[in-house]
């Protein structure tokens, strides 16, 4: 989602926090089955602030100066690679990606499986995506919800082929580890709060 020759997520003169990536992120992360790349401070929410030099203060973090990557240092902590030296919000944010990425790699669903697009329901709209990942060992509901203001809030039908492969019990949400008080059955209800997504087994 970051590159060099783009403005930062978290940079100002783009989304300006770089929590309004993460529905964007998790979407991006489970709807193929190859590698997942990050750049370099998108983790901690590097905002590419500052005159660097060729690049003035453009939003970026350049390749062609010596410039430090102020956000991703501070996980550095001097060589020990510890993060200690983020504050809560860059830490929160680091083990979020953590989680993310651990998620797409061990997930048979989203290595090897398919992809059934949801379609639009509850009050579902153009800022609002949920797609199915399932593999003949595992199923997963992704839902992003893109909107800055309003919450999903949607009963997902199951079609009966995805039903036949084998389910997991309890649901759980895979970001968070908890367990949700879902059957498994043919929907699934969800309610999803702004600017946010989820990963759900079933």
């Amino acid at each position: 989602m970051e590159n060099h020759d783009e403005e930062r997520i978290a940079s100002a003169g783009f989304a300006g926090k770089a929590e309004l990536a993460l529905p964007a992120m998790v979407v991006t992360a489970t709807l193929g089955g190859g590698p997942v790349m990050l750049y370099f401070g998108q983790e901690v929410g590097e905002p590419g602030k500052g005159q660097e030099g060729f690049g003035e203060d453009d939003n970026r973090t350049t390749i062609f100066d010596y410039w430090g990557v102020p956000n991703h240092q501070k996980w550095m902590n001097g060589g020990l690679f510890d993060g200690h030296k983020l504050n809560a919000a860059q830490q929160n944010l680091r083990a979020y990606y953590k989680q993310l990425l651990k998620v797409t790699t061990t997930s048979d669903a989203v290595i090897n499986g398919r992809i059934y697009e949801v379609p639009a329901t509850g009050n579902m709209n153009k800022r609002m995506y949920a797609f199915i990942r399932y593999s003949g060992k595992q199923r997963l509901l992704i839902v992003a919800n893109f909107n800055r203001t309003e919450a999903l809030t949607a009963n997902i039908q199951i079609p009966e082929e995805i039903l036949k492969v084998k389910s997991s019990s309890p649901v759980t949400e895979l970001l968070t580890g908890k367990k949700l008080n879902i059957p498994a059955g043919t929907s699934i209800p969800v309610t999803l709060a702004p600017v946010s997504a989820q990963v759900i087994e079933f």
